[in-house]
């Protein structure tokens, strides 16, 4: 039988909790009647006429309803008022800096390293026996993405032998045949020089694989440590040192100009030049004005500054540091994991197992899915907030760098080579400058002030609110007890 609860027991509960609640209800007034807060004192002295108690504490509730007011309205304005951005003067004579420099491959008229033709020729024939053009087409889409028109590898790589003897596009492994039989540094840079001074070309140009292609990368944070033995100095006096890049290579390339943390990317255009016949020259001059950061803008987040620094790369990465152009291409890839189980070898430069390459198959898919080259639609739906929307802030190093003049080209028929010459003919005289108007001291400082303003309130208050109803009533209790015993 279960156990009777007779009447004696629910007194003796009720009785429990309303000493409970009094006691309660005294160590509340107790409370009021000394802390520092403004007003309260009033509320809970008993001797005052009832009036004067109802007076302050509409007091009390008025100043905590104006605090509470302006507190939200400062955390609303927070994000558009927390960091500005100003245009300032450059000290006169300050030192050049010279951006990063990106050298791809790139074929024109289809006309590949002989190696490379010799690896295609080794596949097979067409249908007479000749040369497989349509397999060169076909991998060069693939290898070299900007020659690739919507629609054209299904058409140039059957999975079917048109004939026993007919060459096939590879299946896969196209990370490995473009390392094997793609350009290297030597084949396509013959002469560099800065100001002047010839370097060695292909021990400060570093390769990488980016979704335009295989690219040498000059000083760039991708695959390179500012102060290492592959970074070049690009401090320049102005005194006696010109910003003047010269480059002569041995094969059709596509030269871009941009920031050390940016990639060369087909969705982008930065200021560049594509050369391809062989003898051209071209000269192209840009302008530069750079954004420096100060040190509290760090400590403001990220959605709230708008940007992010190259150190602040997600864990998912498989670049060194964060771009824009970094981001758009990591949405790329999870977008083309997503439709087909792969994505393209070339947006994961770092063999990264996570994110397994396509191969031919896997390419078809992204084909008919539309996501070869899905630049435009990523561009378009970055800040949407749909389910295709990738979200990427731009870098907060992110400086502009414009062409401001490119020459027409020139020919020189008894060369094959290639050259280009950037140069920066005026001296940067002014430069963008992100400074963090509201840190966390602000925000500290801030509410301080207002809840200080209308209630009185400091970090002694705080403390003493913990005190009263922490360690008060404990030694309270202790003392009860001695005191029976």
């Amino acid at each position: 039988m279960g156990r009777t609860i007779d009447a004696d027991d629910y007194g003796r509960r009720e009785r429990g909790l309303s000493v409970l609640f009094w006691q309660f209800v005294t160590h509340l007034k107790d409370y009021c009647a000394n802390c520092t807060l403004s007003g309260f004192a009033y509320i809970a002295n008993s001797r005052l006429h009832y009036t004067e108690r109802v007076f302050w504490l509409a007091c009390v509730v008025i100043s905590s309803l104006g605090c509470y007011i302006l507190i939200v309205d400062y955390q609303r304005d927070f994000p558009s008022r927390a960091v500005s951005i100003v245009y300032e003067s450059l000290p006169p004579f300050s030192t050049w800096k010279f951006p990063s420099v990106s050298v791809c491959e790139c074929i024109h008229k289809y006309i590949l390293v002989k190696k490379l033709e010799q690896y295609i020729g080794s596949l097979g024939g067409d249908l007479d026996g000749d040369y497989p053009y349509d397999v060169e087409v076909g991998l060069s889409t693939i290898l070299f993405p900007p020659t690739y028109n919507e629609g054209s590898l299904k058409g140039t790589c059957p999975t079917v032998r048109k004939c026993p003897t007919c060459a096939l596009c590879p299946n896969g492994n196209f990370r490995q045949i473009l390392n094997w039989y793609g350009a290297n540094c030597s084949d396509v840079l013959v002469e560099c020089k800065l100001s002047g001074q010839a370097f060695d070309c292909c021990r400060y140009f570093r390769p990488l694989l980016t979704p335009f292609g295989r690219c040498f990368m000059l000083n760039s944070l991708q695959n390179n440590n500012p102060g290492s033995k592959h970074w070049l100095n690009t401090d320049l006096d102005p005194a006696y040192q010109e910003a003047r890049l010269e480059l002569i290579m041995n094969m059709a390339v596509q030269i871009h100009v941009l920031n050390a943390e940016d990639i060369p990317h087909t969705a982008f255009v930065p200021p560049g030049v594509l050369l391809t016949m062989p003898g051209q020259g071209k000269l192209i001059q840009i302008n530069q004005v750079r954004i420096v950061n100060d040190p509290d803008v760090k400590e403001v987040e990220p959605k709230i500054r708008s940007c992010l620094f190259p150190d602040e790369n997600p864990p998912s990465s498989v670049y060194r540091a964060y771009s824009f152009s970094t981001c758009i291409t990591e949405c790329a890839r999870k977008i083309q994991i997503e439709a087909c189980g792969c994505a393209s070898f070339l947006m994961n430069p770092t063999a990264d197992p996570r994110y397994p390459d396509c191969n031919l198959e896997g390419f078809l898919c992204l084909e008919a899915n539309s996501l070869m080259k899905p630049d435009s639609k990523l561009l378009k739906n970055n800040n949407k907030g749909n389910k295709d929307s990738c979200g990427c802030l731009p870098s907060c190093n992110d400086g502009d760098i414009q062409a401001i003049y490119e020459g027409h080209s020139t020919f020189n028929r008894n060369t094959q080579l290639r050259n280009v010459t950037i140069s920066m003919p005026a001296l940067p005289t002014d430069q963008f400058r992100r400074q963090a108007i509201r840190t966390r001291l602000d925000v500290v400082v801030s509410m301080g002030g207002m809840l200080g303003l209308f209630l009185g309130a400091s970090i002694l208050s705080a403390i003493e609110f913990v005190y009263y109803f922490t360690v008060r009533p404990l030694t309270n209790m202790l003392r009860a007890r001695s005191a029976r015993a």
